[in-house]
């Protein structure tokens, strides 16, 4: 091959990379899902964030605010991982900031992920930036779901936050979950109300469906950073490569898990052919 053609194919990849890096990392795109359900008795809108790390999109997170009010949304969960959970993270406080203003305007469900639980299981080692956290979480009115559930009673619906511990995130080799575990840390499922649970963590499924939850929304995987097409997600963040669970729709039995290919990212700022995203999911009334 001509040298010199084989330098110009290899200086267009090079800048259609970095072209993708920053179009994937500086927007964001809206997908959207219906599920139909007998279980609830009114249509809902519910609008799903998850794995924002801090990251801004405008002054404010107000491209995000936008978006979310295009939706008109009748409640708003996040499914973990918000902040980050680090020694010296930054920004947290301006997130919860967002978290607050949207929680002002819609029913705000918090949902924890990983890097919440930091904070809650592992106080001493980010005793600083964990103080910084909670006092700007009081400061805001916000409160985390900690293995608490809520109740939307007009809808019959209920919203489960669950709170694994660390070793169900441990990376390489997975450590699983049973719905008995589950029960113990949250209760029983309701059978009789449409229930949500919010689940970082997606590589638990087997768990959540036993557990008997209706949908689950999930994050974490940040849609595996680099899609290749017609595979899929290339790596998770427990450094599994090609990933069962990416992003997406996933069904088990009566259970669908929604997961997020998140809106942020941290530590390794790589996306490719996988646009961070805000969810906007219908339920409807059958």
């Amino acid at each position: 091959m001509n040298w010199y053609l084989a330098a110009g194919i290899l200086l267009l990849a090079a800048v259609t990379v970095v072209w993708m890096l920053h179009r994937e990392n500086r927007r964001f795109k809206v997908t959207e899902y219906t599920i139909e359900t007998g279980k609830i008795t009114k249509n809902i809108t519910v609008a799903v964030l998850a794995d924002l790390h801090n990251y801004k999109y405008g002054t404010d997170n107000e491209e995000l605010m936008r978006e979310i009010r295009k939706m008109r949304p009748d409640v708003v969960i996040s499914a973990g991982d918000m902040i980050e959970g680090a020694e010296n993270a930054k920004g947290t406080g301006e997130t919860l900031r967002f978290l607050s203003r949207l929680s002002k305007e819609f029913p705000f469900y918090y949902g924890m992920g990983n890097h919440e639980r930091k904070f809650v299981q592992e106080p001493d080692k980010y005793q600083k930036v964990r103080e910084e956290f909670f006092n700007a979480l009081e400061e805001t009115g916000l409160s985390m779901m900690d293995n608490e559930t809520c109740e939307i009673p007009d809808a019959n619906i209920k919203i489960t936050g669950l709170n694994l511990e660390k070793k169900y995130f441990r990376k390489v080799k997975l450590y699983p979950a049973s719905a008995a575990h589950i029960d113990r840390l949250v209760g029983k499922s309701d059978r009789d109300r449409f229930h949500i649970l919010i689940a970082h963590n997606p590589d638990q499924m087997e768990a959540y469906a036993g557990w008997g939850a209706d949908l689950v929304l999930s994050g974490h995987v940040h849609g595996g950073m680099i899609v290749i097409p017609g595979i899929g997600g290339l790596i998770s963040p427990q450094l599994t490569l090609f990933p069962k669970y990416d992003g997406g729709e996933y069904r088990m039995g009566n259970t669908t898990m929604i997961l997020s290919r998140g809106i942020g990212n941290h530590t390794v700022h790589v996306r490719i052919f996988n646009r961070a995203e805000l969810l906007c999911i219908h339920l409807k009334k059958i």
